[in-house]
């Protein structure tokens, strides 16, 4: 006989993020009737999306994406493997990336409601560290206009890349870019299997953390430490496409879990 899973439950559904018209839909909040959201101005604080291979991190990170275009933000995506140009269910401009050329400008690539895909599916992992790294300072050399809400959306896959054991070339401008660009609208959404892939400065500048399943224990203890022994069994038992969902602004500090959509 098959048993009914349990979860843990809000500690109310009225403190999490409500319906409105900067909400994101991602799915239902596990054990309940209720649609799951994020706010899409709070991704200018930053948002890790974090788990094992194959458990639901890429389409959790698409929906948000295509949800986000929709309210006019440009989104422009940092795509290891070159599955986005094939699996985004908006239309889209893919920039093929090769190692003779890690310095295309993407400031021009940047379009209100339009979503930019640079394939990087060719580039190796220091290739990918580099073209990061002069992205990411094109756009911290531009001379933004200050604002509070969301307009620009950085997606990056295989973000462990642009950690300081890969070399160091794009930690740096990581680190600034996630300490200065939420005055400017610029929120950047990290995607890797490990949240202790990054040290303090960035870890300190993220108020969205996304969590899959995962068995990677540093973070399993960190779950514990932070938010009790209760979250991280859960987190262990995840299903494809289930996660947990942390903000300080949301649920009173503690997780809350979700079915994302497909």
């Amino acid at each position: 006989m098959k048993t009914e899973r349990k979860y843990i439950l809000p500690i109310s559904i009225s403190s999490l993020p409500e319906e409105t018209e900067n909400a994101i839909l991602l799915g239902k909040v596990s054990g309940t009737v209720s649609s799951a959201y994020i706010n899409s101005d709070s991704l200018v604080k930053h948002a890790f999306i974090v788990g094992a291979s194959g458990t639901g991190k890429s389409e959790a990170a698409m929906t948000i994406s295509e949800e986000c275009l929709k309210k006019g933000v440009a989104v422009v995506v940092f795509d290891t493997s070159g599955n986005w140009k094939k699996r985004a269910k908006t239309p889209h401009d893919v920039v093929k990336v090769s190692y003779s050329d890690l310095n295309v400008s993407m400031l021009n690539k940047i379009n209100a409601g339009k979503m930019t895909i640079f394939d990087l599916s060719d580039l190796a992992e220091n290739d990918y560290n580099e073209f990061a790294k002069n992205s990411l300072g094109q756009m911290v050399c531009k001379n933004w206009e200050t604002i509070d809400k969301l307009k620009i959306l950085l997606v990056f896959e295989d973000a462990y890349r642009l950690s300081p054991r890969f070399g160091g070339k794009a930690a740096i401008m990581l680190e600034k870019a996630c300490r200065e660009f939420r005055k400017f609208g610029i929120g950047i959404v990290l995607i890797t299997h490990s949240y202790s892939d990054f040290g303090p400065a960035v870890l300190g500048n993220v108020n969205t953390e996304i969590w899959f399943k995962t068995s990677h224990e540093q973070d399993l203890e960190r779950i514990r430490k932070r938010f009790g022994p209760e979250y991280a069994s859960s987190l262990v038992k995840l299903r494809i496409g289930e996660c947990m969902i942390a903000s300080i602004d949301y649920n009173y500090s503690k997780p809350w879990f979700v079915k994302i959509f497909k």
